[in-house]
């Protein structure tokens, strides 16, 4: 009994050892990508403020909090570089922050939960990274979040990246919630073609109920084929959502069952 309280003390103790490690990555880095802000804006290239930042996460990532991930099918982000696209993923927990900044475009800006704004150091280089921020349930915000899009899309040739869950999801079997059209309607307006990345359930490396939160482990995703949305009519948007929401399923069972066997062959 003494050595299973011993065991669960220590467990939690390096739960929170490790999270306190996280985000003094996630405060560096953001101050890393503030203090490139300036010569960004020099040569008018304010969303590199947060490839700058990403840059800097994933040194971090890799070092201070023993995390790599493995991108199967970078090269499909080569579409990012020659144009603007919609980046869209399944949204799970705090480890998204560590994956994305492995494959984050050089010129590119991140739809947030307007919350995340308003902390200290991270909302900051987020609002100079030229980053969008929505209110969910805010008409308002949600019209105002679509005009920004519209925009760097078309005027700024900036790709933006989006959770079209909506929300995290909380699956512990990494089922996906459902999507939400915005994302796919955005691209039916301004015809980018579509990146969807698929992120293998995180929930065994990280989770807060069970104070889980794991060192020298990999985060497997899957960048899927971009989708063209030339031909792309309003009422074929539905079946687009669908179609996605199935690849990105797909993908995410076969990176978890990888990761599953990988850790017990290890």
């Amino acid at each position: 009994m003494g050595l299973h309280i011993l065991y669960d003390v220590l467990a939690k103790l390096f739960f929170f050892l490790q999270l306190a490690l996280f985000i003094q990555c996630v405060f560096v880095a953001s101050a890393a990508g503030m203090l490139a802000s300036p010569l960004m804006r020099t040569v008018r290239r304010t969303p590199a403020t947060n490839w700058a930042g990403a840059v800097a996460m994933r040194v971090l990532a890799e070092h201070i909090l023993g995390i790599t991930v493995e991108v199967i099918g970078a090269e499909n982000l080569v579409h990012a570089r020659n144009r603007p696209c919609i980046i869209v993923a399944n949204h799970q927990n705090l480890l998204d922050t560590v994956w994305l900044s492995w494959v984050f475009p050089r010129r590119a800006v991140i739809v947030a939960n307007m919350f995340i704004s308003r902390i200290p150091v991270l909302g900051w280089f987020m609002r100079l990274g030229g980053n969008l921020f929505v209110k969910q349930g805010d008409n308002q915000s949600v019209r105002a979040l679509f005009e920004d899009s519209l925009h760097y899309l078309e005027k700024e040739r900036t790709s933006i990246v989006m959770f079209p869950e909506g929300k995290r999801n909380p699956s512990e079997s990494g089922t996906l919630l459902e999507f939400k059209k915005g994302a796919f309607y955005l691209a039916y307006c301004t015809r980018a073609p579509i990146i969807p990345i698929a992120v293998q359930c995180t929930h065994p490396l990280y989770s807060w109920d069970s104070y889980r939160f794991r060192r020298n482990c990999i985060i497997r995703i899957r960048v899927l084929a971009p989708i063209s949305t030339q031909c792309l009519a309003e009422e074929d948007i539905p079946a687009l959502v669908s179609n996605t929401r199935n690849e990105i399923q797909k993908a995410c069972i076969s990176l978890t069952s990888i990761a599953s066997h990988t850790d017990i062959a290890a």
